[in-house]
């Protein structure tokens, strides 16, 4: 028997063990340069977590193409391993995939399908994330006070920094699209929870910018440049888009209306150079805009005029990537209905197959025990016992055939309810008379059996009798 100290040495090994798995398999955004997500070698649940980490950075670098096919992959993993928490945060990837308003409903789906996986791993965190991830749908709608409504119940749930800095952030640009600085100040403060930039970048940087666009929206230049300057230094160093681009015109906005034209003027081309670098075209119509306006503010008709060109060019382009996108979401959404088709499919095959076992195995059950009782030499058993036993008999075997046959049934009928209820109703008809045979003979097998041991029984009993009269007459 192993003592209390080895016993508490184990203890401590399995701690050790949890803790190290724990810090191995954790989201951070981390680019899968190497395609390791891919090598069938590695557990699945560390690939699972390389795809998600793998994902996020696509996210951070704006590359949709990658974002959908690594969200795909991930939900994929994550029914392998069947882990509610895993299904939540790949379902609320898979619905961020889904980019634009246009695709708000099937947005809403994966991310109410999220809420559901949360809620049945009841971890609050995740609960708040998928509460957050709904928000965002009704925020991009411009339902800016749903919006709050889900962000402040995510809230009251979210426990990481990684969620809080998320939520506050979404908060703090909803009350500033509501015309509310101080509101929108309040939560941006709230935000700035990420001690450190190689934490958490991309939070690190939002963060920034919400304080930056908040001290705008409040008119206070300073502090609003300090917070944007801080921003773009840290998005820069680690190539995050939206926070870059998004405070390098938010700022030139700034100083435009300040009257800082060249000011402006030089964070609206820079703005421009990161957008076109990134191939973020929402960039570019914001940057392209702000430079007609900086340059008509200078009286440079010319310049003005250039970049007015370009803003239309722009837009066009945007208008023609969101169609694109929104066919390239139709394929995505096909790919995924396939996915939980297959995977449906999957299920139904497993669970036949399951029910034909079951049959099976009950009618081995019921079979062996009609025979027992037809071959044994002393049990007798009525017509009616019979009849009740080979009822039950003919129902499994119904049910098994109908089991057996469904699947090439439905094929056969393309799914018509009447054609297959016609077949079932031909193969009882089938079924019956063939019933009705076998009960006949069994019975007449039954009956003849229990006459022997009836006759049997009657003449150990004379036997018995006699050997009695005559001990009697002995004596």
């Amino acid at each position: 028997m192993p003592s209390i100290l080895q016993r508490l040495h184990l203890l401590v090994l399995l701690l050790a063990f949890t803790t190290t798995a724990a810090q191995q398999y954790t989201y951070k955004a981390r680019y899968d340069s190497l395609d390791t997500r891919h090598d069938l070698s590695r557990p699945l649940i560390e690939r699972y977590f390389i795809t998600a980490n793998h994902g996020a950075a696509c996210f951070n670098l704006g590359l949709m193409e990658e974002i959908r096919v690594s969200a795909k992959e991930e939900l994929a993993l994550a029914e392998q391993l069947g882990i509610d928490t895993l299904l939540s945060t790949a379902s609320n990837h898979v619905g961020d995939a889904l980019n634009g308003s246009a695709e708000a409903a099937l947005q809403l789906k994966y991310f109410y399908q999220g809420l559901d996986y949360a809620q049945r791993s009841g971890n609050a965190n995740f609960i708040g994330t998928a509460q957050k991830q709904i928000a965002t749908v009704y925020k991009t709608l411009g339902d800016l006070p749903r919006a709050l409504g889900w962000l402040k119940l995510a809230l009251a749930n979210v426990t990481s920094d990684y969620q809080i800095n998320r939520t506050c952030c979404h908060l703090s640009d909803c009350y500033r699209l509501m015309g509310q600085p101080d509101s929108a100040l309040y939560w941006a403060q709230r935000s700035n929870v990420v001690p450190r930039p190689e934490e958490d970048n991309y939070g690190y940087a939002r963060s920034y910018y919400m304080l930056g666009a908040a001290y705008a929206a409040k008119g206070e230049r300073q502090l609003a440049e300090v917070h944007f300057a801080r921003a773009i230094e840290v998005a820069d160093a680690f190539h995050v888009m939206i926070p870059l681009y998004g405070s390098l015109v938010a700022r030139g906005q700034m100083e435009l209306e300040a009257g800082d034209l060249a000011a402006a003027i030089a964070d609206g081309h820079r703005a421009l150079l990161v957008s076109s670098d990134g191939g973020n075209l929402e960039g570019q119509v914001g940057a392209s805009d702000l430079l007609r306006r900086a340059y008509k503010a200078s009286g440079e008709a010319d310049s003005a005029y250039h970049y007015f060109e370009l803003r239309v060019l722009y837009a066009d382009s945007l208008i023609n990537a969101t169609n694109l996108n929104k066919l390239q979401n139709m394929a995505f959404a096909q790919e995924l209905k396939e996915q939980e088709d297959a995977k449906l499919k999957a299920e139904e095959m497993a669970a036949r197959s399951r029910n034909i076992q079951f049959g099976i195995i009950a009618l081995i059950v019921i079979t062996l025990g009609i025979f027992l009782l037809i071959f044994s030499r002393t049990a007798v058993v009525g017509a009616k016992a019979i009849k009740n036993l080979s009822l039950i008999a003919l129902l499994l075997f119904f049910e098994f055939i109908n089991l057996l046959v469904h699947p090439f049934l439905d094929r056969i009928t393309n799914h018509s309810p009447i054609l297959m209820l016609l077949c079932m109703a031909a193969i009882a008809g089938l079924l019956i008379p063939l019933h009705h045979r076998m009960e006949k003979l069994i019975t007449n097998m039954l009956v003849s059996k229990n006459n022997r041991v009836r006759l049997e029984a009657a003449r150990r009993t004379i036997e018995e009798l006699e050997g009695s009269r005559n001990d009697h007459a002995a004596s």
